[in-house]
């Protein structure tokens, strides 16, 4: 068989790997750290299950063939989490806008699309087209919180041709393992060494073989510099994309009659919480713990600043639920995540790489999360494109083996 190499054990990475080996290819995984899954990771506690990243998939035909040939049964929303709301004025609002202001989106939109204006401009953040487009109220109360519970970045770092360039659809379902993200890692994992995959942990790349078909799939920063040597301009253009540092808390309260229910919060930035927003994970899944289990999402920390201690975090914590309940309450226990990096920010630098992507040699490919593509769903299909460009079946069931 013919050898091929995957740098990067994250679900890019895995995923990448089954593509290739069901296309017949001998695979290597080589993975810096010590265990599969990257950012993904399902903690089990006593408490109840803490995911330390997504806690679910969008759920697409491409998902549901890639759970069914794992073996992984999903997992579908309570009815609960179909409640979702913006935290603004000092209340949490399923519609944040007043009556004026509905108006005046309204309008906005009307002479917006008489004008055929809704596509972005040249460089254009998303903050810059949503005034535009929508009005300065809509874009903080409704555009600013929507983007940044997905990415993780406020809109004037965001860029309006990046986000909205891709075809979206309307309103979408999320599912999960029934054991939590990580099951999934799991189980993908044990079907790769039982096709004879190998894999070799703690071991980092340096330098790429251009004899050995491989797919890159770590972060941007590391994916940079192993493309440099071969493709010098992408390279460089990967090494400008702005990375996230990112904090979550799993942090689980004795439940109240009084607790507000829903898939989650949304925080405007002139709220005073300083989270992004909070997850109600008890109200999504089920058997996600007896006790109410939230997780709380900072991100967008000042690179030159150090994290803050978990004391520190503790406090902010506090304060945040306060301002959204108007209780301060003590957690029964809370799980803190931290990543350095973690997420890419979608500036206009991932334009250019998406432009400059044609550089790669033909024994080359990338999968990850700063080509454009978002969500944990979407790497599944990054990564089928990236085994597609070395020769590598497309689908997770294509020659699969016994």
């Amino acid at each position: 068989m013919k050898p091929a190499r995957v740098v990067g054990a994250g679900l890019s990475g895995l995923a990448a790997a089954w593509c290739l080996s069901g296309a017949g290819f001998d695979v290597e995984v080589v993975e810096a750290s010590a265990h599969p899954g990257g950012l993904i990771e399902t903690l089990s506690t006593r408490h109840g299950p803490v995911e330390r990243a997504a806690n679910a998939f969008v759920w697409t035909e491409t998902t549901e063939r890639w759970f069914r040939a794992i073996g992984v049964r999903p997992e579908f929303p309570l009815p609960a989490s179909r409640r979702r709301f913006i935290f603004r004025n000092g209340r949490a609002r399923r519609w944040p806008l007043g009556p004026i202001e509905t108006l005046g989106m309204g309008a906005r939109l009307g002479a917006t699309w008489a004008r055929r204006g809704f596509a972005p401009r040249v460089d254009e953040t998303v903050a810059a087209w949503g005034r535009r487009v929508v009005g300065r109220a809509a874009t903080s109360a409704l555009v600013g919180p929507g983007l940044q519970g997905v990415y993780a970045a406020p809109p004037d770092r965001l860029s309006a041709s990046v986000i909205f360039g891709e075809r979206r659809r309307g309103r979408t379902v999320s599912a999960a393992p029934r054991g939590g993200m990580g099951e999934l890692i799991e189980k993908l994992y044990a079907a790769l060494v039982a096709r004879g995959v190998t894999f070799a942990f703690g071991r980092s790349i340096d330098a790429l073989d251009p004899a050995t078909p491989t797919v890159i799939c770590t972060n941007a920063p590391a994916a940079a510099a192993l493309v440099k040597p071969h493709a010098p301009a992408l390279g460089a253009a990967i090494a400008a994309v702005p990375m996230n540092r990112m904090v979550t808390a799993t942090a689980f309260f004795e439940p109240r009659l009084d607790d507000l229910h829903g898939f989650g919060v949304l925080f405007t930035r002139d709220s005073g919480v300083e989270a992004l927003g909070a997850l109600f994970n008890t109200d999504i899944f089920v058997d996600r713990g007896a006790d109410r289990s939230e997780t709380w999402i900072y991100g967008s920390i000042d690179p030159a600043a150090p994290l803050p201690s978990d004391t520190d975090l503790a406090a902010r914590l506090e304060h945040d639920r306060e301002i959204l309940t108007g209780q301060r309450r003590s957690p029964v226990a809370v799980f803190w995540t931290r990543r350095v990096p973690a997420l890419p920010i979608y500036s206009a630098a991932i334009d250019d790489v998406r432009r400059r992507i044609g550089d790669l040699p033909p024994w080359l490919a990338l999968a990850g999360n700063y080509l454009g593509r978002l969500g944990v769903a979407k790497l599944l299909d990054v990564a089928a494109d990236a085994s597609a460009r070395l020769g590598g079946a497309t689908s997770p069931e294509s020659r699969a083996r016994a």
